[in-house]
């Protein structure tokens, strides 16, 4: 070592013994310093912190425990901490440029407010045309915006300068939807380390998914400096009580390049992403100019038998029974502009070599459905219903028995695409990603009537992604490998949907309302009942308590009718004022409204 060097090392080891030793002097004002500034930021955001014990030390760090943050509005709690420790880089200090070095986290919960159940599938009485049209949604959606840019930076972040995190005992839950008809969802971690080196930075971490029933699963994934990202995911599937549970393996072996002076982040066309043994090629990139995302994934020769060897039974569902021979290639695009969210644009292309169902392998029955069945109705809470859709059943109504007015109302609210698309609507998705990027939350979903037959006669109403994963599969097989027409699929779903208590088909649901066939509907009746199917449980709220329609549901069924006159599927004058819409409840729901009185035998007063 020279003089010179010499004497440079002795003055930054001189430099850092001061910085040592000013914050050790320093201990109650820097505890007041960072209190403050914490519970600043905190305000800013409508949050109040609060902590049990406050520790600023000479390493240099801050210690809180028994830490609290609340919502000022209501008071309600959003993270409990038991410690929290962050550490900041000393030598950063020296060079002025302080930075964050290490933090650590244990025992700790994360409550997140959970997005309240929308009728996702239906026309809504009042579409916004611009962020902002509803109150809140410019916030929401710069703030979804804020969320996708901080997402970018994280990505372009140089692994060396990452922080040491260390997680333990975490977990990170949303509440249960407003109408409970779901449990929370979130995760919880047992523990995480994200460990910058020489080489990158490594993420190790194990915990469980929460839902109705626990996933727990165990990660690693590592970060190369020559842009290499590789690693792995296990869930552990649970399947029928008393079993063991089922692997799924999920890998990923590609490149991913930081372009931080550009601001974006480009995972690069030939990544692998494996699941089980089918694999896809998955490229894109990640923009902070708007923010903007780009994503495509491709697959060139995929079977059903790679599906069933690669996925568990839990996964797979009603699936697992069916069995198609043939292969297919698939290619899945999006690219999102948040700052123009209506320039969207979104593809999913299946081309099929020789796909057909093999009927005599498989246990789940496609092939049948244009002929006379016993329906096993799928209802929320695991609840199954049946109906005889034959001559049998005296309510049973083939669709040209069914009232054109109520036909057309029920494809124009839930899907008015119906007779153009093949099972999946690909313009309502795309009109769904822009309305929900618009309003900053989700608002709109882009399910088709042939998927809710799948999920009404097979599937059920768990929000999870694998169930959505089954409808949208079975939708595709039922429009292309089975030989229902669209007015087949049509009739069966107007023969099985739940339209009120008990209530199912549209015969039942016209005598329950107004105690007449559904042969023969006023324009207010079929208008009405088409509002009832995205929410059949919730009827009676749409209803006074006289029994008059409420402004909201009139203002649905006059919007619903518009939307019937610019399809060609009603006459303008058909339709009355809103103001005019009414119907009268002639069935077995006019109880409900007015319960009968009970007769009380007379007295005689002592």
């Amino acid at each position: 070592m020279t003089v010179s060097r010499w004497h440079a090392s002795r003055v930054w080891l001189a430099a850092a013994a001061l910085v040592v030793l000013a914050l050790a002097v320093a201990g109650p004002l820097a505890r007041r310093a960072v209190g403050s500034r914490v519970r600043a930021l905190a305000a800013t955001r409508g949050l109040a912190v609060d902590w049990q014990a406050l520790a600023v030390g000479p390493a240099p760090q801050a210690a809180f425990r028994e830490l609290t943050v609340t919502r000022r509005a209501d008071g309600d709690t959003l993270l409990s901490v038991r410690t929290l420790e962050v550490g900041l880089d000393p030598w950063s200090l020296l060079l002025l440029h302080p930075r964050v070095g290490r933090v650590m986290v244990a025992h700790a919960r994360a409550r997140l407010a959970a997005r309240p159940s929308a009728d996702a599938d239906s026309l809504e009485a009042e579409e916004p045309p611009e962020p902002g049209s509803r109150p809140g949604d410019r916030e929401r959606a710069e703030r979804l915006r804020g969320a996708a840019r901080s997402l970018v930076r994280l990505l372009a972040a140089p692994a060396r300068r990452l922080p040491r995190l260390s997680l333990s005992d975490v977990a990170i839950t949303t509440g249960p939807r407003e109408d409970d008809a779901e449990p929370g969802a979130g995760l919880t971690l047992r523990w995480l380390d994200l460990a910058p080196s020489a080489h990158g930075v490594r993420l190790a971490t194990a915990g469980a998914l929460l839902g109705e029933r626990a996933v727990p699963f165990e990660a690693s994934f590592a970060y190369e400096h020559d842009d290499r990202l590789s690693g792995g995911v296990r869930f552990d599937i649970p399947s029928v009580p008393g079993a063991r549970p089922e692997p799924l393996r999920i890998t990923v072996d590609g490149a991913l390049t930081q372009e931080r002076r550009l601001g974006r982040v480009l995972l690069a066309d030939s990544t692998r992403v494996t699941v089980g043994t089918v694999r896809f090629r998955l490229g894109g990139a990640f923009e902070r100019s708007g923010p903007r995302v780009r994503l495509v994934a491709a697959a060139d020769s995929l079977t059903a038998a790679q599906w069933r060897a690669s996925l568990p039974a839990a996964v797979l569902g009603p699936l697992a029974g069916l069995v198609v021979r043939g292969w297919y290639a698939q290619r899945v695009s999006l690219d999102l502009d948040l700052e123009r969210p209506d320039s969207v644009a979104f593809a999913a292309d299946v081309t099929p070599h020789g796909l057909r169902i093999d009927a005599a392998a498989s246990r789940l029955d496609l092939l049948s459905l244009d002929q006379p069945f016993t329906a096993r109705i799928h209802l929320p809470h695991d609840r199954i219903v049946e109906r005889d859709l034959s001559p049998a059943n005296p309510h049973y109504r083939p669709l040209a028995a069914i009232d054109s007015l109520l036909v057309n109302a029920v494809v124009t609210n839930e899907d008015g695409a119906f007779f153009r698309h093949r099972g999946f609507n690909t313009e309502a998705v795309r009109g769904a990603i822009a309305a929900n990027a618009r309003a900053g939350s989700y608002r709109r979903g882009a399910g088709t009537i042939t998927m809710q037959l799948a999920r009404n006669l097979y599937l059920g109403h768990a929000r999870t992604l694998s169930r959505k994963a089954q409808e949208v599969v079975l939708a595709w097989v039922l429009e292309h490998l089975t030989w229902l027409t669209k007015e087949r699929m049509l009739e069966i779903y107007l023969n099985i949907i739940e339209w009120g208590p008990d209530v199912h088909g549209a015969d039942e649901a016209a005598h329950f309302y107004f105690g007449h066939d559904a042969g023969r509907l006023t324009v207010d009746e079929a208008l009405f009942l088409a509002t009832v199917v995205p929410a059949p449980t919730k009827w009676r709220y749409r209803l006074e308590a006289d029994g008059t329609l409420r402004p909201f549901e009139r203002a649905q069924m006059h919007f619903i009718g518009r939307a019937m006159i610019a399809r060609g599927r009603l006459a303008p004058e058909a339709l009355p004022p809103a103001e005019a819409l009414h119907i009268d409840l002639r069935g077995a729901a006019r109880d409900v409204v007015f319960p009968p009185t009970e007769a009380h035998a007379d007295t005689i007063p002592s």
